[in-house]
């Protein structure tokens, strides 16, 4: 019989503020066993640096195409995604197909049956029936009013925490009920939400003020994120961000005691990172620098082995499959791999300690060691770096340059 499988996707997590990844403080200890135990992959690499631009592409191991004629509202994210999602095989649709019960638990709107992520789940669960301000969502997802509806959603999120965002304990259950009935082998998917802004741990996990962690987050939300906040006010936010992940990580402490009959294998990544001030920003932007892009990614259940290669986390469907199967799944790493942003305008290669990023045709070439970037002047490199990004996302651009002609061509016969 086939293993069963956990996929466990955390928003807004950066590697290296994960202890099994060098971080000094303690945010991860149930993460960091599981990872002195299994599969640890050092240099994953989210496929873009937000939810919208990472998720579609880890449920199907393809990026959807872009077209430059679409809207980049919510409804034109709509239509892409259902699109996206449909025509490629998802990960639980391929999981289903091998005779496994599925089930996915995710609180975050971008990864609901809206658009197109409940596909091939037996059980699909995203909340927004029991979301108390899910009014706002239906109308922002049909692609009315999307930026002040989003400033409501946000407000709402500070004032019933249980009810948007939802926070994994207040989910935790139905999880566990759900594989108690499951038939084996089974493959669940979660998604949490914890570690996104705004950062807001639990009281036994909150290690400053509940002022403090306020105040921080109230400043981020009002004030530019790319504001150069003072030492004090940045200490605040990464505090209060660090305690999000401490409390993320009691889940897992959780779900390997209730779990343990069931001998699944754990899959977890990051669909993105955070910056705290790096390169001038905070939060998740457009951005394909480190703090933004490099994820963790371990594997709890196989044999341990630590992995240097970058490995794209567009190969999540691939590590699944291998997982399930009894295969390696550390054979999924490569020399380098591609990220890029939403729009397709922005993207970059990733090495093993470099990265050179491209956007609108202005290259820049990056050493990376024990986490600091440092820009590389020397042309013969950056010359180099550059053959290696056109290699990898030549197949996109051509995607991209065939779906937009063909757009423009449709639109003009149809005027």
């Amino acid at each position: 019989m086939n293993r069963n499988v956990i996929l466990v996707s955390i928003d807004s997590l950066r590697a290296d503020h994960c202890g099994f990844m060098g971080y000094e403080k303690d945010t991860t200890p149930t993460m960091d066993s599981m990872a002195e135990d299994g599969l640890v992959f050092e240099n994953a690499i989210a496929p873009g640096p937000a939810t919208p631009a990472s998720l579609p592409a880890t449920f199907t191991g393809h990026y959807p195409i872009d077209r430059q004629t679409e809207a980049r509202e919510v409804a034109g994210t709509t239509q892409r995604f259902q699109a996206h999602l449909s025509r490629h095989e998802t990960i639980a649709e391929s999981l289903s197909d091998d005779g496994y019960a599925t089930a996915g638990f995710t609180p975050n709107p971008w990864t609901c049956r809206h658009f197109g992520f409940g596909r091939g789940f037996d059980y699909f669960q995203d909340f927004l029936d029991q979301d108390r301000s899910s009014g706002i969502w239906e109308r922002m997802l049909a692609g009315q009013g999307a930026k002040p509806l989003t400033a409501l959603r946000l407000i709402s999120n500070w004032t019933q925490r249980e009810a948007t965002f939802k926070p994994w304990a207040s989910f935790y259950d139905e999880v566990i009920e759900w594989t108690q009935n499951a038939e084996e082998p089974y493959f669940l998917w979660v998604f949490l939400l914890d570690p996104h802004f705004p950062y807001l741990p639990s009281s036994v996990h909150r290690s400053q003020s509940r002022w403090r962690t306020y105040e921080a987050n109230l400043r981020l939300y009002l004030e530019s994120q790319s504001t150069p906040y003072s030492q004090r006010v940045h200490d605040q936010l990464v505090t209060a961000y660090d305690d999000s992940i401490r409390y993320t990580d009691d889940f897992f402490e959780h779900l390997q005691s209730d779990l343990a009959d069931d001998d699944p294998a754990i899959v977890v990544h990051a669909d993105h990172g955070e910056a705290f001030g790096e390169h001038g920003t905070y939060g998740h932007h457009d951005q394909l620098y480190d703090p933004n892009i490099n994820v963790p990614l371990i594997i709890s259940g196989v044999p341990p082995n630590t992995v240097t290669d970058p490995v794209s986390i567009r190969s999540i469907p691939d590590v699944v499959e291998k997982v399930a199967t009894g295969n390696d799944p550390a054979s999924v790493s490569r020399p380098s791999v591609l990220t890029r942003t939403g729009d397709g305008t922005t993207s970059a290669v990733r090495g093993r300690s470099w990265s050179y990023i491209d956007q609108d045709g202005s290259g820049e070439l990056l050493s990376i060691e024990d986490g600091a970037e440092q820009v590389v002047e020397d042309p013969a490199a950056k010359l180099a770096a550059r053959n290696v990004w056109q290699f990898r996302s030549e197949p996109e651009r051509e995607k991209r340059r065939v779906a937009t002609t063909v757009g423009s061509i449709v639109e003009e016969t149809t005027l």
